[in-house]
């Protein structure tokens, strides 16, 4: 798991316990971090590093710096496609509902213990966004805020919700490309 996550794009140091497939970690990462990994499963498995300045232009408008993102196989695309599939069921029917965004998204809420930090990091097949909610220098149980025990299906979605539709009006709504070599098969248990 530390080294799926390392590959993903998760840069801080991961102590591997059991716990940790769960996000159960002795350490914390940050929502850039989570995004550039998440940012792995939007791309089909490839990660792209980070990086602050996409591009640097003079008062004429010619380019005078552009960014070339480095990029570098980090799972399957059929892995990175199976795992966005569950994900998308977060947003359409699990405890990241106010994060529907009318159009194709993925993503995850969590939650540490008595509510002190919350997170909602999602992505559409174009763009990633990581959202946390909580307090920078200790560990706030934020069990009444405006009257809202948060956890990562409440302010967190609804920020990373109002953040997406802004970010994407206007743009096609996409959807998630399956990979060659998945199958779909209906299974009945009746």
């Amino acid at each position: 798991v530390v080294k799926a996550a390392t590959t993903m794009g998760i840069v801080t140091k991961i102590t591997p316990v059991p716990a940790v497939a769960l996000g159960g970690m002795r350490e914390g990462v940050t929502p850039l971090e989570m995004a550039s990994a998440y940012g792995t499963l939007a791309n089909a498995g490839t990660h792209a590093k980070p990086f602050g300045i996409l591009q640097v232009k003079d008062g004429s408008g010619a380019v005078l710096f552009s960014a070339a993102p480095a990029t570098t196989k980090a799972i399957e695309p059929a892995v990175a496609y199976l795992t966005t599939d569950l994900l998308k069921g977060v947003i359409s029917s699990g405890t990241g509902k106010k994060a529907a965004i009318g159009r194709p998204a993925a993503g995850k809420t969590g939650t540490t213990q008595e509510n002190s930090d919350a997170w909602f990091v999602g992505y559409t097949p174009s763009l990633v966004a990581a959202v946390w909610v909580g307090h920078p220098g200790a560990m706030t149980p934020m069990n009444n805020v405006h009257g809202i025990k948060v956890t990562g299906g409440t302010f967190p979605a609804q920020i990373w919700a109002a953040f997406m539709k802004a970010a994407l009006s206007g743009a096609r709504k996409e959807e998630f490309k399956q990979p060659s070599g998945l199958t779909t098969s209906q299974i009945c248990l009746n």
